[in-house]
């Protein structure tokens, strides 16, 4: 399977191997904003051809380390472009909405998650645990051991004994380990940082000022802000995904069903205002996320229409 008929960006190397001169040819189309289903098809058969996944991952770390994001200027594909049909069902549109792949993180992250959860082994010898719908960079060098966390939400058990610091990034502040366990997850409303073992430090910016954290203690910044404590919560409660438990307290009911459809297999949608109802207070288990949602739906008044390819939308029961 060939790569898009499009003219690349800049290559990174000059190199003559037809592999790499398509890997790069795919590269610049995953980063072009113009990716589609039927493209990602041929993708995915292109990399799984004998030789290709190496070649793909060396090119790709080498586009990764030209630093800014490459302007969406690429044309489309002319193989792969297709004429959409308007009779698509609703629940077909949102599940292709949902399902499309970000093209940038795949080309940043080194570990992703899509519904389930995975442990990473790290260079250095420490662990880290991916929550569903995660995704992490790892940057070890002589200096620095810096994880970018991407999206989502990881747990980090760091080896001691180290002379390089081991530091993770997310939306411009770090979280930086001082002999520790420790979690940090970065959503659309900030990043967040929990300690269950020795402790951490956390700046909101470099150079900014640095609040000390110690096991049961938290906090949280948004971009450009400042660090901000939250409530302690005993250690053991911290990082409970790990061990398949989502445990939501005082969490908003839209954000609930947020959080329980991060491990669904299909597309999770809230439809309305769910501000007004009463906040959550639960436990559930994550791999049954289906069983967890009606819950919820039972206790706070919802309903919960499904529909074909996975697509579960959640509104406010109004029969009741």
């Amino acid at each position: 399977m060939s790569p898009p008929h499009i003219d690349p960006l800049p290559p990174p190397s000059t190199s003559s191997d037809p592999v790499a001169v398509q890997a790069q040819a795919w590269i610049a189309w995953l980063a072009s904003g113009t990716v589609d289903d039927i493209g990602m098809q041929a993708f995915e058969h292109w990399l799984a051809a004998p030789g290709h996944r190496p070649v793909f991952e060396r090119e790709r770390q080498l586009w990764r380390s030209l630093g800014p994001r490459p302007q969406s200027t690429l044309a489309p594909p002319r193989r792969y472009v297709r004429a959409r049909r308007w009779s698509l069902a609703a629940a077909a549109v949102l599940a292709l909405a949902w399902v499309a792949p970000d093209a940038w993180l795949r080309l940043q992250s080194d570990h992703r998650t899509s519904t389930g959860i995975a442990e990473v082994a790290l260079p250095d010898g420490s662990r880290a645990v991916l929550d569903a719908e995660s995704a992490i960079a790892v940057q070890f060098d002589g200096q620095v051991r810096r994880i970018a966390l991407l999206r989502g939400r990881a747990w980090f058990q760091v080896a001691p004994g180290q002379p390089q610091r081991f530091e993770v990034r997310a939306q411009g502040g770090v979280v930086e380990d001082i002999s520790t366990a420790f979690a940090v997850s970065s959503g659309a409303t900030g990043v967040q940082a929990d300690v269950e073992q020795g402790q951490v430090r956390v700046a909101a910016s470099d150079g900014g000022g640095w609040t000390w954290l110690q096991a049961g203690q938290r906090a949280t910044f948004a971009p450009g802000g400042r660090v901000q404590r939250l409530p302690d919560q005993a250690p053991d409660r911290i990082g409970a995904w790990r061990q398949g438990e989502l445990l939501l307290d005082e969490v908003g009911v839209a954000d609930a069903v947020q959080r329980i459809g991060r491990y669904r297999r299909g597309p999770t949608f809230v439809r309305g205002d769910l501000s007004q109802l009463p906040a959550v207070n639960a436990a559930f288990r994550i791999d049954r996320p289906e069983q967890a949602l009606d819950a919820l739906a039972g206790s706070a008044g919802l309903r919960v229409t499904r529909l074909p390819m996975g697509v579960a939308i959640v509104q406010v029961d109004a029969r009741r």
